[in-house]
């Protein structure tokens, strides 16, 4: 009976040995499938990032007689790291497109929530601008940091 229960334990070990042997040459000593490496080239790090601080951008809402609000919006255009000085450069540009961006949405209510500002549209508008200004593939996104709305 001893005899019998140190076999089957004996072809239990050369078979768990067979089976990592096996896995260890699949896993390192054969070439990577095409699916293997797409995967490898998804889970590659995003480029580094820089942001370019913008001063306040303050823009009066109009009524129908007269200045109802104003509205104060400070944000930051995150860029690679490669195009920050690109960005830097052109930061008067970028400036004017966000107060023309601003300007034209508050007009036609469309970065409006009723009397409040919509973030989330006014981030995407401003991606936008930034865009045209830097060209395509430059701005990764646009951080709203402080939005304040003063009623008169």
């Amino acid at each position: 009976m001893k005899a019998i229960i140190l076999l089957l334990f004996g072809l239990a070990l050369l078979g768990g040995a067979a089976f990592g042997g096996w896995t260890l040459y699949n896993r390192f000593m054969t070439p990577p499938t095409e699916e293997e490496l797409a995967k490898k080239e998804a889970e590659k790090p995003p480029p580094p990032v820089a942001y370019v601080r913008m001063s306040p951008i303050v823009v009066p809402v109009l009524g129908k007689e007269k200045v109802e609000q104003f509205v104060t919006v400070v944000a930051t255009v995150e860029v690679d790291a490669a195009k920050q000085p690109q960005a830097a450069a052109n930061l008067p540009r970028l400036i004017d497109a966000f107060i023309a961006t601003m300007y034209a949405g508050v007009d036609d209510k469309s970065l409006m929530s009723g009397p409040l500002i919509n973030i989330p549209a006014v981030k995407d508008k401003l991606a936008a601008a930034a865009a045209k200004v830097l060209g395509p593939g430059v701005v990764q996104g646009v951080l709203v940091q402080v939005v304040t709305q003063r009623n008169l």
